[in-house]
């Protein structure tokens, strides 16, 4: 194997043959036997010149080969360095794939729905335990029947009808719902869906109603739910019409609300009324010594007013 070269031989600057250094050369070419044809010293530079060549020649033959050979090496190496990240690159393309598919098992379903057409109430959900049972062809206490009882069963306790904070939650996260949708990869038609639901909404008659957008905050979250629900059971609907029924029926829950709020206000002043009127009234009264029944009953009320 020939000797690695560093250098270029190309690039070596030809000796002075005829100078002084090679004096002694070129007399002992001139002087030699086998070499006849050299009888000047100019004769001899000469032929020092052209072996000099000669040599060099051989030289850059070397050189060129020795570069080709470490051109092939550099390009094979690149080729493996390429096959390698070929190999890396499929090989993590593989995995994601695998994630991806893992992730798509635990992700909900996705399955179409016919545009246009919602619904007029929200469907019966019955408990787990309840469905399990009634499968069964077992007892199950009425209690599992209830709204309720379905609404516990999923603990959806964000998702309570709570409208004294729900309507300003509707409000402040629908953009970041809208927004954030595209993590969940819905086709378009589902986007259009989800954004047509908030806008409706938002232009529907009851806002002008009195307590209109509690109503509303209530419809959210019993179609919100609804709708999530009938998906998990591959039966989807268009969310975006709005179910006038639905809207009479979370009206009514307001009004009661609002109702029950009212009376329990009043038992609990009444409960403190006594505690008030256990001091005597301080109004004076023209005949105290012959006050009757009627009387203290006519002042007791006076007092209340």
């Amino acid at each position: 194997m020939a000797e690695h070269m560093d250098f270029d031989p190309a690039k070596i600057p030809a000796p002075n043959f005829a100078g002084k250094t090679y004096a002694f050369v070129r007399s002992a070419l001139i002087s030699d036997a086998n070499t006849p044809e050299v009888t000047t010293d100019e004769l001899a530079a000469q032929r020092l010149k052209d072996q000099w060549e000669i040599h060099i020649e051989g030289l850059k033959i070397q050189y060129q080969a020795q570069l080709r050979q470490e051109e092939i090496l550099r390009e094979q190496r690149r080729q493996e360095e390429a096959e390698a990240e070929k190999l890396v690159e499929a090989e993590r393309q593989e995995k994601e794939k695998e994630l991806s598919k893992e992730a798509e098992k635990k992700r909900l379903p996705i399955y179409s729905f016919q545009k246009g057409l919602g619904v007029d109430a929200v469907p019966l959900q019955l408990h787990p335990y309840a469905k399990k049972m009634m499968t069964a062809r077992k007892y199950v206490p009425l209690w599992y029947f209830l709204p309720d009882a379905a609404v516990e069963a999923k603990e959806r306790t964000k998702e309570s009808l709570d409208t004294n904070h729900l309507q300003f939650a509707v409000e402040d996260a629908k953009s970041a719902f809208l927004n954030a949708l595209g993590l969940g990869t819905w086709p378009d038609e589902f986007v259009a869906m989800f954004a047509g639901f908030y806008s409706n909404m938002d232009m529907h008659r009851e806002l002008q109603e009195q307590d209109g957008d509690r109503v509303l905050a209530h419809y959210h979250a019993k179609m919100w739910l609804a709708w999530y629900d009938a998906i998990e059971r591959k039966e989807p609907f268009d969310l975006s019409i709005i179910s006038d029924r639905v809207i009479g029926e979370s009206r009514q829950q307001i009004v009661k609300q609002k109702q029950e709020k009212s009376l329990k206000g009043y038992a609990n002043d009444s409960v403190s009324l006594p505690q008030q009127l256990l001091k005597p009234p301080t109004t004076t009264f023209a005949t105290p010594t012959h006050r009757t029944n009627s009387n203290a009953n006519a002042d007791f009320h006076q007092y209340r007013r």
